[in-house]
């Protein structure tokens, strides 16, 4: 025995030898890893608090929700392999698939995606996304829950009857369900993690999560590196080992570092710069209709923008077309509506300037602050925050140039994009260069969010408002569901709250050599549908 084991070892020695060789000899595989302009810092990365659509790009990287969006942006199976509905649409099961796991190896059960949806509900979380629960998604006891701490988690109607299903209980049909059960609206929990950690629980040290890619770095003001995770049910399909999102604040940076070869794509390109870009690029630039609309929003606590007269003045000083096509020149839609027209199926009111000669607007405009007790003895002082993206910025300069013309004087406060968030929470701006990016093709998302209930942070309350969208909410069929939601719509266009300005466009410059990237309305691209050649 002892002989045969000395020459088994000393094969295996040999073995080992040559293979060792021939390793040394062949290069091993690159890593491939993607590098992605982002933009701006994330806000959050809490999967329960975040309410940015970039930030929705990480997430949908890093956590899986009940379904999940293809390179599309079509709704398919995620962590649940399939679901059913009942005939009244108030019931949905969903069955997730066999063996998941979270990045750490626990066992992931439907339990984990139940406590994600209670978290973001309890009024101790404070999430802005609570809303969904009970006004996009009207489950069952979510507003109840949500209204005061200390309620039982079981009133809710999201349930667990075994660790492979999740049953939604809902109070009136939703239509577009499907969009809002994806990893942006409906991210499981890992319990211990939260547990031990609290908020920390999302740093890079501490984070468990389920989805495609594991976050290795968050670095403020550079960068966030994700790692393929290895205990995703489909890591097998996912290309990229890694991907780099790399904080660009400064969309003219960011176009260089594209030219240098450091990105793959970019979060946004210069839009005064459109034509040169096509010349240089070709169809590497896509520039594609997205679900997000621009608009003004007045504070309506603060003088004098509690009076109507002088909300519609403002609003009747803006020249769309000018504002489109000579100050952005970046491919926007004129918006005369509050939701973007992006589904034929409905009929979308407009606020009645869009109509009007601009002599006749200009007039009026003049009329109503005259009325309102400003003129060039007491002349209107108005700020505008804004952020300091470029495109951002120089629409709300123009802005502020037309509101001169009719005797206002007006100024531009450019800030960080955090710090005009910090703004906006912290009730402290008179007019907001503001925007709201859809969960879903349709009007859905934009008027359920102005829904008052929904405590988006503008202090308005209507109870026509609330009766029209309590009416939509009913309603299976969309021409009604439409109907009533376009009577909501006109509520809030005639109220002047906000002023529409424009539908806008995602736009990139993506590689050739970055293969998976599919244009869509929704601007949703997953990592683990890319990969880098060449």
């Amino acid at each position: 025995m002892g002989n045969l084991f000395a020459r088994g070892l000393g094969k295996a020695l040999l073995s080992a030898a040559i293979c060792a060789t021939a390793l040394a000899a062949t290069p091993a595989s690159a890593e491939m890893v993607i590098n992605r302009g982002f933009g701006a810092s994330p806000d959050t990365l809490d999967p329960h608090m975040n309410f940015g659509a970039r930030e929705g790009w990480i997430q949908d990287d890093i956590y899986e929700g009940l379904v999940a969006s293809n390179d599309k942006a079509e709704m398919g199976p995620g962590a649940a392999e399939k679901w059913e509905v009942s005939d009244d649409g108030l019931t949905w099961t969903f069955h997730l698939r066999d063996g998941l796991k979270w990045s750490n190896g626990d066992p992931l059960v439907a339990q984990d995606f139940v406590n994600g949806v209670i978290r973001q509900l309890d009024p101790k979380t404070a999430s802005p996304r609570a809303y969904y629960y009970y006004s996009t998604v009207k489950v069952v006891g979510a507003a109840e829950f949500n209204e005061k701490e200390g309620g039982d988690p079981k009133t809710v109607g999201i349930s667990a009857p075994d660790d492979k299903t999740v049953v939604i209980k809902l109070l009136a049909p939703q239509p577009n369900m499907l969009y809002l059960m994806g990893s942006y609206h409906v991210p499981p929990l890992h319990t211990p993690s939260f547990e031990k950690f609290g908020g920390d629980f999302i740093k890079p040290e501490n984070i468990v999560n389920n989805g495609p890619y594991v976050m290795k770095e968050n670095v403020p003001q550079s960068h966030v590196t994700l790692v393929k995770n290895p205990n995703y049910w489909d890591a097998a399909n996912v290309k990229a080992d890694k991907v780099v999102y790399h904080v660009t604040e400064d969309d003219q940076t960011e176009l260089k570092r594209f030219r240098a070869g450091e990105l793959h794509v970019t979060n946004e390109v210069p839009s005064d710069q459109l034509e040169q870009l096509k010349s240089e690029y070709g169809d590497q630039l896509r520039i594609t209709t997205y679900v997000e609309a621009q608009y003004l929003s007045f504070n309506i606590t603060k003088q004098p923008f509690d009076d109507i007269r002088v909300r519609k003045a403002l609003a009747y000083a803006i020249d769309r077309d000018v504002l489109q096509n000579k100050i952005l020149k970046a491919g926007y839609q004129i918006n005369c509506g509050y939701s973007p027209p992006n589904d034929p199926r409905y009929q979308q009111p407009h606020v009645e300037e869009c109509d009007m000669p601009k002599e006749e607007r200009v007039a009026k405009a003049k009329a109503l602050l005259q009325e309102a007790g400003f003129g060039p003895d007491n002349p209107l002082k108005v700020t505008i925050d804004s952020t300091t993206d470029n495109t951002s910025k120089r629409q709300a300069e123009g802005i502020a140039l037309m509101w001169k013309q009719i005797g206002v004087e007006a100024k531009v406060n450019a800030q960080e994009f955090q710090a005009w968030m910090d703004t906006f929470y912290a009730g402290s701006w008179e007019v907001l260069n503001d925007n709201l990016v859809a969960d879903m093709p349709g009007p859905e998302s934009h008027v359920v969010y102005m829904q008052p209930s929904a405590e988006s942070g503008y202090n308005w309350k209507s109870d026509e408002y609330e009766a029209a969208m309590e009416k939509a909410s009913q309603q299976s069929d969309i021409a009604q569901r439409y109907k009533h939601l376009a009577e909501a719509e006109r509520i809030l266009l005639d109220y002047y709250l906000t002023v529409p300005l424009n539908v806008t466009t995602s736009r990139h410059l993506v590689s050739p050599k970055l293969k998976g990237w599919e244009d869509n309305m929704l601007d949703v691209h997953p990592s683990k549908y890319m990969s880098v050649e060449g």
